[in-house]
């Protein structure tokens, strides 16, 4: 794909990336991002500690979907992991904040074009040394309490996994 954009490298060796090319990509102040070459070309792709351990995850999400028959979706970079769905653009606003997200009521929630679930929901942003690393997102018909609860032990789960 070429987009025709030509840019100046200054003598910082930084190139500054169009605004409509971050948004159209997800790309946010403080994203990490692979650097490699091929050929004659720079290739740039979005880096996270997390896609490492996917499968680990996965597993460990499964075994609380098991338990508490929650609805739990493991985001990063604005897809839902096992699905690539693409995350709602007012969701993804609630996890570039870094805050725990909470609606208490039962509603119906659309996650992405595809998903709506409905329930209690509780987004809780993946964050490890001020990097948001992916994020969390619980829907049941639970205890507001439970939800949190959970939602905060699964986030110190994937934390420690993400730290070794």
């Amino acid at each position: 794909m070429h987009t025709g954009i030509v840019r100046k490298i200054d003598e910082l060796g930084r190139i500054v990336l169009p605004k409509e090319l971050r948004k159209s990509l997800n790309i946010n102040s403080g994203d990490d991002f692979q650097i490699s070459i091929d050929e004659n070309k720079i290739i740039l792709e979005k880096y996270s500690k997390l896609e490492s351990f996917e499968d680990k995850i996965n597993n460990i999400i499964n075994c609380f979907i098991s338990v508490t028959n929650y609805k739990i979706y493991f985001v990063i970079n604005n897809k839902i992991i096992n699905s690539n769905e693409i995350i709602r653009e007012n969701i993804n606003k609630l996890i570039q904040e870094r805050k725990v997200y909470i609606s208490d009521k039962i509603i119906k929630n659309q996650i992405s074009d595809n998903i709506i679930e409905e329930g209690r929901m509780v987004i809780y942003p993946i964050v490890l040394n001020s990097d948001l690393l992916g994020s969390l997102i619980l829907i049941s018909n639970d205890n507001i309490n439970n939800i949190i609860t959970n939602s905060k032990i699964l986030n110190n789960i994937i934390k420690s996994i993400a730290n070794k």
